[in-house]
């Protein structure tokens, strides 16, 4: 079986803006709820810094599928991820794409925002 085939939903997820070339990043990310909204000071987009549990993405946490199934109020969540650029790419131009973003999102690449 392959990677792509074991991903919770692994197709384009737009097809209307299908390209050739594109990574699915479904599946297993660290998670962690931040009631206080200090994440930040606490060192949580650092590379060393791991978060607390895991989610099953693209599933929100509220859900069933997503493993975390939590329904009470969250003042902020942190999602981390590493992946690899394929090498082929590092010319050109590389968009991260969230399809779902609840109210704001930060992102952070390599420890930067």
């Amino acid at each position: 079986m392959t990677q792509q085939a074991t991903l919770p939903r692994p197709e384009y997820p737009r097809p209307d803006f299908i390209r050739p070339e594109w990574i699915n990043l479904n599946g297993q990310w660290q998670f962690e709820i931040d009631h206080g909204k200090s994440g930040k000071e606490r060192g949580y987009p650092v590379n060393e810094h791991n978060l607390s549990g895991t989610i099953t993405v693209p599933f929100c946490p509220e859900s069933k599928l997503s493993g975390v199934e939590y329904k009470d109020f969250m003042a902020a969540v942190w999602y981390k991820r590493e992946f690899t650029v394929p090498e082929s790419w590092t010319n050109g131009r590389v968009i991260l794409h969230f399809g779902a973003v609840d109210y704001m999102a930060e992102v952070w690449v390599n420890g930067v925002s």
